[in-house]
């Protein structure tokens, strides 16, 4: 919904007070699971024996059944509503459904998405019937494919019927931004208020940090008839209660607020955010004040056709633990509005992530103002708006003719959507000369590179040398068929990242192989582009690749003496290690040592393990602050 529609209703009182008033995170909020068995058909009008069984959330791809199946599937499920649910404004609200959604209850249409990647609801308060079953129907349609990942079909995030009273809290969208000279924080709240009471209501809301029993806000408003209110404030956080976020030590909140009239809470809710603070200059991106230059991966969301994309959380801690052990922290993580579950991780261990929506190359999306791709930057912006994982937006990956779309979209995101993060686009052209494109108009060149990597990185620099760059992809038809790098590729990466100024970080394509049906794809139907397999079996590129994202240009033992020198400056990564270890094992004794503080471009320094020199058998591993072993040697 565009913010500048909504009714926006001044603060009347803004203020701090110490009064006692408990918060529930559930109060004012019933929900009722729609997940598990359904019957799903590809036929429109079946035969009762042509329905089958299946299970939501998931694919209909993963079925053996359907698993080669585009086109058309339609979903059906008979339920009764909770009886909690009685007397509650009700919305029929679904995480995703890929790619086209047209959803019915009792019959009656309740209207379409557009868009496989985000979530959507419908107030279905009117059309339920508690007294006897409801059947709910879903015609899904993911005909519609971009780029060279299959296009999962069917329902695969939760869905639930949720109740709430007239007056809710639809989100609250939390910016933390660090004062880093005196070590205060500024935490700026914007809410959106729904009431569907019929008349004017007065409402008061309350924010208070989870642990904190003394000092919170409190906002009197009127909410409109049958409107949204936008309502405002902030609080300041003082230098013992801040903490920063980090990839190495992500530090983070929870935002309790509710709304209520007069003593009666309406409803309840909880987000988590981080402070922290991301800047860029020509040569450098700065997390909370620091140059860093940072490395990850793309990952597909895809599981060899066990779970397609529905991302369950065994994997996504999964891959997440594989990515950070390699090194990473830095990446445009894929084309797509990323699974709830996986940026909750990343938030939690610690990884910078650019998100995007899926417009690629020839995209019949790209149209100047385009109220399609605006709703998709809306409905993931407010969905993500509050994770500290996330410090830009990209409005599409390699397009063609998209000056207008891509600067109309950039500029939609700042003014109406999130002025605080950095806003992009990806493109796989611009070092070309005489391309035209928009770069002056990001915030970040991001760029896709699988040739001449320094070569291009030259040109970039030239063309527009006001902008940093990072390496959305990269690759070199890298992975032979025995799982190893192509001959040439470390000493590209070499060149591309040893001492170039302008360059600031850069992500491989890919974390993982993935299935696809696009030109080129073996008749495995895997890409296999990844340093892991479609079943997360390492290759032996990973391990090269760990070496090659190591913080440490020196890492050796000469007898006891184990030898470290982080990066310089220039080279990519490099960042201050802090709270890093080293940790060493023989065949009878194990044990760890703390570092020093080693910035970027420090001399080497050495630590004499409490070992005798003549046990032959010793490995030693990098240890960061989260306790992911980020280097290995042996002697």
């Amino acid at each position: 919904m565009n913010i500048h529609h909504l009714f926006l209703q001044l603060l009347l009182v803004c203020h701090l007070y110490s009064q006692s008033l408990k918060i529930d995170d559930r109060q004012g909020e019933w929900a009722q699971s729609l997940n598990g068995a359904w019957q799903f058909t590809t036929n429109f009008d079946p035969s009762p024996e042509q329905w089958h069984s299946i299970t939501v959330p998931g694919n209909w791809d993963s079925t053996e059944h359907h698993q080669d199946f585009q086109g058309i599937g339609w979903y059906r499920r008979q339920f009764t509503p909770d009886a909690s649910l009685k007397g509650k404004k009700i919305r029929l609200h679904f995480g995703a459904v890929y790619h086209e959604a047209e959803v019915f209850l009792n019959g009656k249409r309740l209207g379409k998405h557009i868009g496989g990647y985000t979530p959507f609801d419908f107030d279905v308060t009117a059309h339920l019937h508690f007294d006897q079953a409801n059947t709910l129907t879903v015609r899904a349609d993911n005909t519609y494919q971009r780029g060279a990942w299959w296009p999962w079909g069917g329902i695969s995030r939760p869905v639930q019927l949720i109740g709430n009273r007239p007056i809710r809290i639809i989100w609250q969208h939390i910016h933390a931004e660090p004062d880093l000279k005196s070590g205060t924080a500024i935490v700026s709240v914007k809410y959106q208020i729904e009431n569907k009471n019929s008349e004017d209501t007065n409402i008061h809301l309350t924010s208070r940090l989870r642990g904190d029993s003394e000092n919170r806000i409190t906002l009197t408003a009127k909410a409109k008839a049958g409107q949204t209110t936008l309502l405002q404030a902030e609080f300041s956080l003082p230098k013992e209660q801040v903490r920063l976020w980090h990839f190495d030590t992500p530090e983070l909140y929870h935002l309790e607020t509710q709304v209520h009239i007069e003593d009666q809470v309406q409803h309840s809710l909880t987000d988590r955010f981080g402070i922290r603070k991301i800047e860029v200059t020509p040569t450098s991106f700065l997390l909370n004040g620091e140059p860093v230059r940072l490395v990850g991966f793309n990952r597909v969301s895809d599981d060899a056709g066990e779970h397609g994309n529905t991302e369950p959380d065994e994997l996504v801690n999964l891959d997440v633990d594989l990515m950070k052990r390699c090194g990473a922290n830095m990446s445009r993580i894929m084309h797509y509005p990323q699974a709830p579950n996986l940026l909750d991780r990343l938030d939690e261990k610690g990884m910078l992530v650019i998100c995007e929506i899926p417009v690629w190359q020839h995209d019949s999306q790209i149209i100047t103002n385009n109220p399609i791709t605006k709703q998709w930057l809306t409905e993931m912006i407010h969905r993500d708006y509050n994770h500290p994982c996330i410090i830009g937006w990209s409005v599409g990956n390699e397009m063609r003719d998209f000056y207008p779309y891509a600067t109309s979209m950039m500029e939609f995101v700042r003014e109406e959507l999130d002025p605080h993060r950095l806003v992009s686009y990806v493109t796989d052209l611009a070092f070309r000369k005489g391309k035209d494109e928009p770069i002056d108009k990001t915030d970040i060149a991001l760029i896709n590179y699988y040739n001449d990597w320094a070569k291009h990185t030259a040109v970039m620099t030239e063309r527009w040398p006001s902008k940093p760059i990072f390496a959305t992809e990269f690759g070199l038809k890298q992975l032979q068929p025995d799982g190893n790098f192509a001959k040439g590729f470390v000493e590209a990466w070499h060149q591309l990242t040893d001492d170039n100024p302008h360059l600031v970080g850069a992500a491989l394509w890919t974390f993982n192989d993935y299935r696809s049906n696009f030109k080129g794809t073996p008749e495995t139907g895997f890409r296999s582009w990844g340093v892991v397999d479609q079943h997360r079996k390492l290759k032996p590129a990973y391990h090269v690749l760990r070496k090659l994202f190591s913080p440490l240009q020196q890492f050796t033992i000469e007898g006891n003496k184990v030898t470290v020198q982080p990066r310089k400056p220039n080279q990519t990564p490099s960042y201050a290690l802090r709270g890093y270890k080293l940790g060493w094992k023989t065949q009878k004794n194990s044990g760890e040592v703390p570092l020093p503080e080693l910035l970027p471009g420090d001399d080497s320094h050495s630590v004499s393990l409490p070992i005798n020199t003549t046990e032959q058998q010793l490995e030693v591993t990098l240890i960061s602050p989260l306790g992911y072993d980020l280097d290995l040697i042996k002697r």
